[in-house]
């Protein structure tokens, strides 16, 4: 790849003719250099592919993250060296990917039938020696879970469960639902505005919670 300053390689982008297509085919090779590096890194996920397949998921992720770029160049501040700022792109795409493809291999309707609360929450919590965090741990733990199933509605438990405890990403709940991605944020956040009240009345606040749960101790 040609080396270029940032400047260099936002004239080329905005140009066109020969300038703009060598810096769009440096940039593209530079791109899928890194979806594949990312795609590599999430083999536990992507387990079942073969290279061929791995290698093809990344063309299409350079090819996206490509396009992100092209429409997000005015935002570059020339804070970083612009492939350090391009190579975020491609690494982002890759790992949506690898999460897609992770779980359009799950049964959703399984999952979201069969939620074990009790055991995701309680993965949250750690296994400090101080027994009085621990105690103040596990009341914040039960009271989110009272909260849980007494404030929300089926679906908004089915997407907390799905979105916070499992990772599923937000587009493919959304196809799974026959939704959209608005209408899932409109969800959680409504959600998470009854829990907090739910908290609050319970005594604890935002702050409380972070501290508690903290690692730095």
């Amino acid at each position: 790849m040609k080396a270029r300053t940032n400047a260099e390689w936002l004239i080329a982008l905005k140009s066109d003719g020969q300038a703009q297509a060598a810096a769009l085919s440096d940039l593209r090779a530079y791109l899928l250099r890194a979806a594949l590096y990312a795609l590599y890194r999430s083999r536990s996920t992507l387990r079942d592919f073969a290279p061929t397949d791995i290698e093809q998921l990344a063309e299409d992720c350079a090819q996206d993250a490509l396009s992100a770029i092209l429409g997000h160049l005015d935002q570059f501040r020339g804070d970083s060296r612009f492939t350090t700022w391009v190579y975020k792109f491609a690494v982002n795409a890759a790992l949506v990917a690898a999460r897609r493809e992770r779980w359009g291999r799950v049964s959703l309707d399984r999952l979201l039938d069969t939620p074990d609360l009790v055991e995701r929450i309680g993965s949250f919590a750690d296994t400090s020696s101080d027994p009085q965090r621990r105690a103040l741990q596990g009341e914040i733990l039960a009271a989110i879970l009272q909260g849980i199933e007494s404030r929300l509605t089926k679906r908004q438990r089915e997407a907390l469960t799905a979105i916070v405890f499992e990772e599923v990403p937000l587009d493919e709940l959304a196809r799974h639902w026959g939704s959209n991605r608005n209408a899932l944020y409109k969800l959680l956040h409504d959600a998470r505005q009854k829990l907090k009240a739910h908290l609050s009345e319970r005594g604890f606040d935002a702050k409380e919670m972070l501290d508690v749960f903290s690692n730095d101790r």
